[in-house]
C-alpha cells in the first residue's frame, strides 16, 4: 500500500491516495478500532485498503480478495465489518441539509431553485438498483433481480441530503418511497412551508 504507484494504487483501490488519506483520518478516532485485549489491530489503512479492494473488485469473492491480499478469509470480512461500521457512524456528518436560516441553508434553496427552475425546489428524489453479485440469505425470493434498492435525495451538486436503503429491487419506486421516514415524517426534511423536491411519474403527489 504505502509503496505503490499513484497509478496502481487508484487501480486496486478505486481512489487517488489523497482520498484515501482522508477516509483515513475521517475513520482513525473510531471506537471499533480499539481493542480491549494486548493484541493490536492491524493499523487502519491496511484495514481500508482491504475493504476497499474487496469492494471494488467486481465478482470478486472473501477467497480470492484474501488470496490477493495474503490475509485470511475472516481477516478481510473483520476489517471489512470495522471500515463499514466507522464509516457508517459518519454519515449524519455529511448526509444531511444545512441547518435551517444558516447561509448556506439559503445559498443551497437558491442554487436548487436556479437549477431547476422551480421555487421553493429543495431537492430531487429518485430510487436506483444497487447491483449485488449474491442474493441475501433473508427473504433472497424478494431479491429477483439480485439488487438491493437504494432512494436518495440530492441537491443541485449531485450531495445526498437524504437516503433510505434496505428494500428488495423487486420493491416499486413509490413503496419505499411510502415506507421512508421522509415520507413518514417530512417536517424532519421541510422546514418552510413553501418547499417541496421534484420526483418522477412513479410517485404520488403529496402534501
Amino acid at each position: 500500500v504505502y509503496r505503490m504507484s499513484e497509478d496502481r494504487f487508484r487501480v486496486f483501490f478505486c481512489m487517488n491516495r489523497e482520498s484515501f488519506n482522508v477516509l483515513v483520518t475521517l475513520i482513525r478516532d473510531d471506537p471499533i478500532f480499539t481493542n480491549n485485549s494486548q493484541n493490536s489491530q492491524a493499523s487502519i489503512e491496511i484495514q481500508l485498503a482491504s475493504t476497499l479492494y474487496f469492494l471494488g473488485s467486481a465478482g470478486a469473492s472473501v477467497i480470492r480478495s484474501a488470496a490477493q491480499l495474503g490475509i485470511g478469509e475472516g481477516t478481510i470480512q473483520l476489517y471489512c465489518d470495522r471500515c463499514i461500521s466507522a464509516l457508517v457512524h459518519r454519515v449524519p456528518q455529511f448526509v444531511k441539509r444545512p441547518k435551517p436560516g444558516s447561509q448556506d441553508f439559503w445559498q443551497m434553496r437558491k442554487l436548487v431553485e436556479d437549477s431547476s427552475g422551480f421555487p421553493g425546489c429543495v431537492g430531487f428524489l429518485d430510487g436506483m438498483d444497487v447491483i449485488l453479485r449474491y442474493g441475501p440469505s433473508y427473504y433472497r425470493e424478494s431479491y429477483f433481480n439480485h439488487k438491493k434498492y437504494i432512494q436518495v435525495i440530492c441537491d443541485e451538486q449531485w450531495r445526498f441530503t437524504f437516503i433510505s436503503s434496505g428494500y428488495p429491487g423487486s420493491i416499486s419506486d413509490a413503496t419505499v418511497f411510502c415506507k421512508s421516514s421522509f415520507f413518514q415524517s417530512p417536517t424532519l426534511f421541510f422546514w418552510c412551508p413553501d418547499e417541496y423536491v421534484l420526483v418522477d411519474k412513479a410517485y404520488h403527489i403529496t402534501r
